[in-house]
């Protein structure tokens, strides 16, 4: 593994959650929170989906078009995915979100936060 495959993994990761969230509304509310899926969920979950959609497809193209600057911006992507597993695991320990989705979430975000650092160091 490298650094150019983390990108696009996470990519294509991001996108699906994304389409998931823009298209799939509801069943992604039930199923990622065990939330009611109310018009105005359903509404923030579309606008969420957009932004995962947006930097899944940052996260695709930076292999290709950062070239010597790909560890710097893997810097920040281990920050961004740091503050992502914070935010989720504080949620889980709170009981504000239930299911398997959260805890398949938190794995995820906590293993791209330390695979993008360790591949990212200078």
């Amino acid at each position: 593994m490298n650094l150019n495959l983390l990108f696009k993994i996470q990519g294509v990761v991001l996108i699906v959650n994304g389409l998931g969230s823009l298209f799939l509304g509801s069943i992604w509310i039930a199923l990622g929170t065990g939330w009611e899926a109310t018009p105005d969920l359903i509404t923030f979950g579309q606008f969420t989906g957009v932004v995962l959609f947006v930097i899944g497809i940052w996260s695709w193209r930076f292999p290709d078009i950062a070239a010597e600057n790909l560890k710097s911006i893997g810097m920040l992507f281990a920050f961004g995915s740091l503050l992502f597993t914070g935010i989720i695991l504080f949620h889980i320990v709170t009981g504000v979100i239930a299911g398997a989705t959260p805890y398949v979430n938190v794995v995820l975000t906590a293993l791209f936060t330390l695979a993008f650092y360790v591949y990212s160091r200078a």
